[in-house]
């Protein structure tokens, strides 16, 4: 007891001085782990959203449930996905994304999310933020901490279009 007495307090402000600093150590450790989960999830979201977008433009799909009426696909022409380009799954992919992270993601939220089709291919491009307080307050002087870009695109799935072309091709040979 009398060698507590000898430090004169000393040890209650070397305390009081590092419990604040391994509290923001932890509160920057768990914020960096929650940034790498919503990575993921929104990596997930894309993709799924991207397939979805990508099926509408080849196949016409129906973009909830996945049916394709072939009946209408066979109207087409054998050409007709690289003359045009079915752009009606941008806005639906978009907006499920944004409904999506909204949903899933953790102290995070979507900066912004594009959705575009050419006649070849189908790209998701999607900028998430992390909504940590501390964090904020630095992107006031120019520091972005936590900030996710990903973006995807998808080719398409032209082997049904060459089979569709190979069978037409047949048919006017016999």
């Amino acid at each position: 007891m009398s060698k507590m007495r000898k430090t004169g307090g000393y040890m209650t402000v070397e305390v009081s001085a590092l419990i604040p600093i391994v509290l923001m150590v932890l509160w920057l450790f768990f914020g960096y782990l929650f940034y790498f989960m919503n990575c993921g999830i929104t990596q997930g979201i894309m993709e799924e959203a991207l397939q979805k977008a990508a099926d509408i433009r080849i196949t016409g799909a129906d973009y909830d449930t996945g049916k394709i009426s072939y009946a209408k696909l066979n109207q087409n022409l054998i050409i007709g996905n690289i003359i045009s380009s079915n752009k009606n799954g941008d806005t639906m992919a978009q907006k499920e994304i944004k409904e999506k992270i909204r949903q899933h993601l953790f102290m995070a939220k979507a900066g912004s999310v594009n959705v575009s089709t050419t006649s070849l291919k189908t790209s998701v491009k999607v900028k998430m933020q992390s909504n940590v307080i501390s964090f904020q307050f630095l992107s006031g002087f120019g520091i972005q901490l936590f900030e996710y870009e990903g973006s995807l695109a998808a080719l398409g799935d032209f082997e049904m279009e060459q089979i569709r072309g190979w069978n037409t091709i047949e048919g006017a040979m016999d």
